[in-house]
């Protein structure tokens, strides 16, 4: 989402310039009024004049005219025509065409969905038979090896950029875009390209032990996004919002959810099938089988299969899109199409992937336009030459100088009527950077969006997090903050990053510094994978006890507001030097040397069983962790990873051991964390996110290093925390957790009257926790121990474990979750809230 959100914003710059919308020339698309999909060959005439047009295989088309309103008949084989009055200020039109058949129009229809039936209809009876076949043929199991050569282009830009925009004030110091404005392949709308990235990999399968390698020859990148912090992070980003989409599994992964595929194993419980056609593709006879969700809210596709008419039931092509009713933010249309070939032997090679989304942002703003297209080469079952490079850790593997190819390359490589227009657009981008407005404007969107402000067009520094600059607690009272960090500009290997900060009320200067050497040079950030660095670090700050905030600062000033009290805080000096390895496989190991101080506060004094009081007492010793996530996917910013999606486990074993003694060391600190984590899809009814925890201390310690159940004081949701529980409420030295978040994506909501339209959706949480604390760390039993602070509950908990649960509304405005949650046991527990409200800004297709 980070990525989406720097997108849109630096599209927002470009909004004034666009405000004229064009009257004389007018685009849009014909669809089938029974299943949506587009429709393509339909021919589209102006009554009274020579001037008319089809519309392509995606159903658009465009026409031009100086008349300030004209007539328009549509006709196609099949389709009733259609006569439309246009009007001058349309400059989009959509026409659903009515197949012959249907004599009474959209009433027809309605009773033609209500006489639909499985039984005895030759249109399922050919989805079922589609549906058992599904898997011969599919290349990955006709050998044990498999290949072909793929090459990509995506482009995104903005939608229906209009000529007619330099009417606008604004857009006349810019009406040289209008050079650089090109037509959609879909729908003939004119578009402004801001990105194009292109690739050309060999990618090679493996069956047994099954593995896959791509091997980048090339690729190319332009656009806005060259902004973006890491590249590599924009490029997960891309592929994981247009994933190739294979309709020949259960579910189909797109835009960061799940559609049900058509030839899912619950295909004709969740679609409906009709047999509308037999035409030649490619000069083959093929049956035309159409499909349409029986909820057009829900997660599925309208489309069609073209199956060659004979005892092979081959799918020659797909041709697909969504509901114009469907639960999906953002995303007004989609087109994709799918082509394949069938070798003698009956193996199946896809030879073309071409997609196309509209977006719309909000209503009333132009649009984004983004198309990805593909095509696949030279397959063959062949064992590769070089099998070694299955022994490559990396799934992903760029050759050297890939980013350098020469043009005769990508002349040779590119498909003949796969054009591009990156350089053209790299000089539009040089030119559009050159007005002063853009320039500007694209800095600061960009710093905001980042957190970290530039000290030169070649910045060694940064200055930031900006949102850290001014916040407050009831400790420090007002906290003043300015920090920075090193870039790449001015080491590949070193890096530095520190802060200052200081508390009016406290009166203390808190400080952070840094070091780190990375053994691997950097492209772009510190933090970039794969990590492996020796780093030092030194810091004085605030130790919030109890809470832990895992994707943003804890001084973060968006934060500040607060739903209990916050006065459960120390000071802690920390010294660590710490060893991070990484391995492309995303398991990783590290090792981190500690001396830590922690000290007394006015809000939280150290008080032992004989009544003395401490200023602070020392620890030492050695942290171990290990993780493994494979397949993971993250964004990677400044200082943090930002999942891009969750479908991977990740797996986290941590050991701590503090020796009594060392370097006056006074408790012994030993323990072990372990944590789970997998997000589990259903299909068409939503996905369940699981985090389970659990861990053990072994020896006796102070409260502050026990096992504090992570709290959120806040209004906001939180990840991994407890929505009703106060700080230092529980304290534990063994516990096991259960989160679980089930996201049911309308399910329920899309099936109800009138409240289907409003396209909201179902979130249910649950967040359990027992633990336990033995008596050589209740200071009540052992008098030795720091005694627990006064303000603090601090209590042990019974056998009763504590439970909380949520019901929430998702997907408001688009944008907005609102969570109502309650406690299930501790509920007169004072001090405590017992139920509430929490809100979280979700934005997510």
């Amino acid at each position: 989402m980070m990525k989406m959100r720097l997108l849109f914003l630096q599209v927002l710059l470009l909004l004034p310039f666009m405000s004229a919308w064009g009257q004389i020339q007018v685009a849009g698309y014909v669809r089938d009024s029974l299943t949506r999909e587009p429709l393509s060959r339909v021919t589209i005439a102006v009554l009274d004049s020579d001037e008319g047009t089809m519309s392509n295989q995606h159903g658009g088309f465009s026409l031009k005219s100086d008349a300030a309103g004209m007539m328009v008949r549509l006709s196609a084989v099949g389709y009733r025509t259609k006569d439309v009055l246009v009007h001058a200020a349309q400059s989009v039109l959509v026409v659903d065409m009515v197949p012959s058949s249907v004599e009474l129009g959209e009433v027809v229809v309605k009773r033609t969905k209500e006489r639909y039936s499985k039984k005895d209809n030759p249109a399922v009876k050919l989805a079922r038979e589609l549906i058992a076949r599904r898997d011969r043929g599919n290349p990955m199991r006709s050998g044990a090896y498999y290949s072909y050569d793929k090459y990509e282009r995506i482009m995104y830009g903005l939608n229906d950029f209009d000529s007619t925009s330099e009417q606008s004030f604004a857009f006349k110091k810019l009406s040289f875009l209008v050079n650089y404005a090109d037509s959609s392949h879909a729908t003939g709308k004119r578009v402004l390209p801001l990105s194009i990235k292109e690739k050309f990999a060999h990618e090679y399968y493996r069956n047994a032990p099954r593995a896959h390698r791509e091997v980048i020859v090339g690729q190319k990148n332009s656009g806005i996004d060259d902004q973006a912090d890491d590249q590599a992070s924009v490029k997960r980003f891309l592929d994981d919002w247009f994933r190739e989409v294979d309709i020949f599994q259960n579910d189909v992964t797109m835009l960061t959810n799940r559609f049900v595929s058509p030839l899912s194993r619950i295909a004709t419980e969740f679609y409906k099938f009709y047999l509308t056609d037999t035409l030649r593709v490619d000069g083959e006879q093929c049956y035309e089988l159409s499909f349409v969700p029986f909820t057009p809210e829900s997660f599925g596709f309208l489309g069609r299969l073209y199956v060659r008419a004979d005892s092979s039931l081959f799918i020659k092509k797909v041709t697909m899109n969504v509901p114009h009713k469907i639960n999906l933010n953002y995303v007004e249309r989609v087109f994709l199409e799918q082509e394949f070939v069938q070798t003698p032997d009956g193996v199946r090679h896809k030879v073309r992937d071409d997609m196309e989304i509209e977006f719309r942002v909000m209503p009333g703003t132009p649009g984004l336009y983004a198309r990805r297209e593909c095509a696949y080469t030279a397959h063959t079952s062949i064992s590769p030459e070089d099998l070694s490079i299955f022994d490559n850790k990396k799934e992903q593997i760029v050759l050297p100088g890939a980013e350098y190819m020469p043009d005769e390359f990508w002349a040779d490589n590119r498909p003949r009527l796969m054009r591009t227009d990156a350089t053209t657009m790299r000089q539009m981008l040089a030119r559009l950077r050159q007005s002063r407005l853009f320039y500007w404007g694209e800095k600061v969107l960009v710093a905001l969006v980042k957190g970290y402000v530039p000290t030169s067009s070649v910045s060694k520094w940064d200055i930031g997090p900006i949102n850290t600059m001014i916040s407050g607690n009831s400790l420090e009272g007002v906290r003043l903050r300015l920090g920075g960090m090193s870039t790449v500009n001015l080491s590949g290997h070193w890096f530095m990053r520190g802060y200052a900060a200081y508390g009016t009320r406290d009166e203390k200067l808190k400080y952070n510094a840094q070091l780190e050497y990375s053994f691997r040079e950097k492209k772009q950030l510190d933090q970039e994978f794969p990590i492996h660095s020796v780093r030092v670090k030194h810091e004085y700050d605030v130790d919030k006890l109890g809470q832990q905030y895992l994707y943003t600062n804890a001084d973060n000033a968006f934060l500040v507001i607060k739903r209990l009290k916050d006065d459960k805080m120390i000071y802690r000096r920390l010294t660590e030097l710490k060893w991070n390895y990484e391995m492309h496989n995303h398991m990783s190991v590290s090792v981190a040397l500690q001396h830590v101080v922690r000290e007394a506060s006015r809000l939280m004094p150290f008080v032992d069983g004989d009544g003395l009081s401490h200023s602070l007492y020392r620890e030492a010793g050695i942290e171990l962790m290990w993780r493994f996530a494979p397949g993971e996917t993250f964004y990677q910013t400044r200082s943090y990873r930002i999942p891009i999606n969750m479908d991977a486990p990740i797996i986290t074993l941590k050991h701590t051991y503090m020796p009594k003694g060392m370097l006056g060391g006074r408790y012994e600190v030993n323990k072990t964390e372990l944590g789970l984590q997998k997000r589990f899809w259903f299909s068409a009814f939503g996905y369940c996110d699981v985090i389970l925890k659990g861990a053990k201390m072994l020896s006796g310690a102070a409260f502050p290093d026990l096992l504090l159940p992570n709290a959120n004081l806040s209004y906001t949701v939180q990840p991994e925390s407890y929505a009703l529980m106060s700080a230092l409420e529980f304290v534990n030295d063994q516990y096991v957790s259960c989160d679980v978040t089930y996201w049911a994506n309308g399910a329920i909501l899309n099936r109800m009257p009138l409240i289907k339209y409003l396209k909201l959706r179902e979130v249910f949480t649950f967040r359990g926790l027992w633990g336990d604390l033995s008596d050589k760390n209740n200071p009540l039993k052992n008098t030795s121990l720091l005694r627990f602070p006064d303000n603090a509950l601090c209590g042990r908990m019974s056998r009763t474990p504590y439970m909380e649960m949520g019901v929430g509304l998702d997907n408001i405005f688009t944008f907005l979750r609102v969570d109502y949650v309650w406690r299930l046991s501790y509920r007169h527990t004072l001090g405590t809230d017992r139920r509430g409200v929490r809100l979280q800004l979700h934005f997510t297709f």
